[in-house]
């Protein structure tokens, strides 16, 4: 029998992964918003016919894409 003691630490491991489980949920519902865009961003670029200036685009898109990792 877990008692008091037990049964609350069993809700609150059930809490903390529920809340897990919400974060990582939130965390691929804003990943696949983001993510079309980005990839459309990455196709844009290939048409850009100066190679120096495609890298410096790349260069921040890949920039934005860690700061939202």
């Amino acid at each position: 029998m877990l008692g008091y003691r037990g049964a609350m630490c069993s809700r609150q491991h059930t809490q903390a992964c529920l809340n897990t489980s919400l974060s990582i949920r939130q965390e691929i519902q804003r990943f696949e918003s983001v993510h079309p865009s980005i990839y459309a961003l990455y196709d844009l670029v290939e048409l850009v016919p100066d190679p120096l200036l495609a890298q410096q685009i790349r260069d921040h898109v890949v920039a934005i894409e860690g700061r939202y990792q």
